[in-house]
């Protein structure tokens, strides 16, 4: 029996009090910590208990001369009849920062998540690195060296490819130029900007999107803020953006605070929502990508009805009614609240009235964060409170149903038919979306590549997981195990992503043919000296070459060619071509240099996944090559 503690005591009355059950009802009390300004939070599971912690990011500043204030941590404990208690004198550093935002991302590799604060007011930018328990440490100047800015919004993803994950940050300092931090694995940072985008000074930014917007499996950035013309830079696939576009999305007006990106209409291609393109009037706006072909974009303003052209602050997505699609959530600053639109899967959302939405309270809310409280199945949402009122930062229970629908696949990386390359590695995108999405990340749990090779001695099996790249994208990096691909293969695969309730989703099966030529019996020692190379055709027909260097100058010598592998010693070195199944052997010589080229034409005939090996060998002085194999391609 869970102990009854004053808190939960008061929640349970509060709630027995409320007139009716709204969809997303406020929880009294459940939100401690100062009452102070704050324009960032976020839900994160900071100790690894499996619950969902809350981090503000106190310190909005009304100016770059503004007050600085600590950020405060909840910790979780809602299962404990505690509620969420705060924690933050002895978790995270004393140190007062102008923070605008937080995000919580694993830096350095070790699997926790840490912390990065944004912060106003030419202020050095916060890099807090947490201990695996939820203890943080502030690791800013040796991190994120350089990194005084001005900055309203940052954001994170892998936006090189490399397998770690980066961050941007906008900044006033220098007129708006945005800022890219590239991560060397490690967690240290350095400002790439100059190197990797484009010069486009935009002022007074307020938000950065990361998103595939173009379909091309990179990451690309929607910058957004209170000057006209929203810009658009699209990554290159390197991690550079040489370009921006400020004429595909509505110019904005002097109150454009807020982006968020998901495919709201199932149609394969990610949507945006804005707020304020035309006063105060926000926008859905349809990416036309699909089934056009060509990145452009439809804003909708009337496909928000029942509260558009309020002064609102931020966007979430969440489906609330369990039907499979995103509704959508939007943090007022005016006197009516939250409200709640629901979509009615034909790109228009409509507001929720009554008991169908939230609970009616009069605040300043600068920021939305979703996600399950309290472990129900049901998402909830907590706000930050700023600018006006007094500051009091709100929980909602969501009271709705809870989630059964599983991760949604919204697009697939197709392989080719046939790969050329044995040794993998074969890289695998999609981009997966759930039941919320706030700034990129969704309430996908895991996500795998299982597959299959059946190779000449049997079937070998496996799972690979999925790296979350940010921006609703994540990436499968499969290289084979060893000796297993030898001699050519089918690989198949599937995707399985699974959420954070346990729904899960798996992707059609893919398959392809892996042919090709692999080297191997390299750095055996021994007579084992000199090398071939092999490059040119590798379909029936075509003309295979191997070229051939380190012998002795002029050496005499033979290649040996057999349908398999072998490695067994003799007098001359490591034999590494099948005796049993030899097809020939034939006379070569080196040239002065040790050097030697010869062309195999490939018979015109159906032999594909038949394994051809070659091997040379040499007299004067002794000396043998590595093995090479290749598998004929269809």
């Amino acid at each position: 029996m869970q102990p009854t503690t004053p808190l939960a005591l008061a929640i349970a009355l509060t709630a027995a009090a409320l007139p009716a059950q709204y969809l997303y009802t406020q929880q009294v009390g459940l939100i401690t910590g100062p009452t102070v300004m704050t324009e960032g939070v976020i839900l994160v599971d900071v100790d690894g208990d499996n619950d969902l912690d809350v981090v503000f990011a106190n310190g909005f500043v009304l100016s770059t001369s503004g007050s600085a204030i600590q950020p405060t941590i909840l910790i979780n404990k809602i299962g404990l009849g505690l509620g969420l208690v705060d924690e933050t004198a002895t978790r995270l550093p004393a140190t007062a920062i102008k923070a605008t935002l937080v995000i919580a991302f694993d830096i350095d590799g070790d699997g926790d998540r840490d912390l990065v604060f944004s912060c106003n007011g030419a202020s050095q930018q916060r890099c807090y690195v947490n201990d695996g328990a939820g203890n943080f440490t502030d690791e800013s100047t040796t991190r994120l060296a350089g990194a005084v800015l001005t900055a309203a919004g940052c954001a994170y993803g892998d936006i090189d490819q490399d397998g770690d994950l980066d961050l941007l940050f906008n900044d006033e300092n220098t007129n708006g130029q945005l800022k890219l931090f590239l991560n060397d694995g490690t967690g240290v940072f350095t400002n790439v900007t100059a190197t990797h985008i484009v010069s486009a000074p935009k002022t007074n930014q307020q938000d950065i999107v990361l998103a595939d917007i173009d379909n091309d499996w990179d990451l690309d950035i929607v910058n957004c803020g209170k000057s006209s013309g929203q810009q658009i830079y699209l990554n290159d696939g390197t991690g550079h953006f040489p370009t921006v576009n400020t004429s595909l999305l509505p110019a904005g007006t002097g109150l454009t605070y807020e982006t968020e990106a998901a495919d709201l209409d199932h149609d394969g291609d990610l949507d945006l929502v804005m707020l304020s393109v035309s006063s105060l009037t926000d926008t859905v706006i349809r990416n036309n990508l699909v089934p056009s072909g060509t990145l452009s974009f439809t804003s909708l303003t009337t496909a928000l009805t029942g509260g558009n052209g309020d002064d609102d602050n931020e966007w979430v997505f969440v489906d609330s009614d369990n039907d499979g699609d995103l509704d959508i959530v939007n943090g007022s600053l005016q006197s009516n609240g939250e409200k709640l639109y629901v979509n009615n899967g034909a790109f228009s959302f409509a507001r929720a009235t009554g008991t169908a939405g939230f609970s009616p309270l009069v605040d300043s809310t600068l920021d939305v964060a979703v996600g399950d409280l309290n472990g129900d199945g049901i998402y909830d949402i907590v706000t930050a409170q700023g600018e006006s009122g007094s500051f009091l930062n709100r929980a909602y229970y969501g009271t709705g149903p809870a989630d059964t629908q599983p991760p949604r696949f919204v697009r697939v990386e197709q392989l080719p038919a046939t790969s050329t390359n044995p040794a993998g590695p074969w890289v695998v995108r999609a981009v997966i979306q759930d039941s919320f999405v706030d700034d990129g990340e969704t309430s996908v749990a895991s996500a795998t590549m299982n597959w299959t090779i059946a190779h000449r001695g049997g079937v070998t099996t496996g799972s690979t997981p999925m790296k979350f790249l940010g921006g609703l994208l994540y990436r499968a990096v499969f290289t084979p195990p060893p000796a297993v691909i030898m001699g050519g293969a089918t690989v198949s695969f599937t995707l399985t992503a699974t959420d954070v309730n346990g729904n899960s989703a798996t992707t059609p099966q893919q398959q392809f043919w892996v042919c090709g030529t692999e080297s191997y019996g390299l750095g055996l020692g021994g007579t084992n000296t000199s090398l071939i190379v092999p490059s040119g055709g590798l379909s029936p027909g075509t003309v295979f070459n191997l070229t051939l260097s380190n012998a002795g100058a002029n050496s005499p010598g033979v290649y040996a060619v057999a349908l398999g592998r072998w490695s067994a010693p003799i007098p001359e070195g490591i034999l590494l071509v099948d005796p049993n199944l030899f097809v020939g052997v034939l006379p070569i010589q080196a040239d002065a240099s040790g050097g030697a080229f010869f062309p195999l034409p490939l018979p015109a005939l159906p032999l594909v996944g038949l394994p051809v090996t070659f091997q040379c060998a040499f007299s004067a002085p002794v000396s043998m090559t590595n093995g090479v194999e290749l598998v004929i391609c269809p």
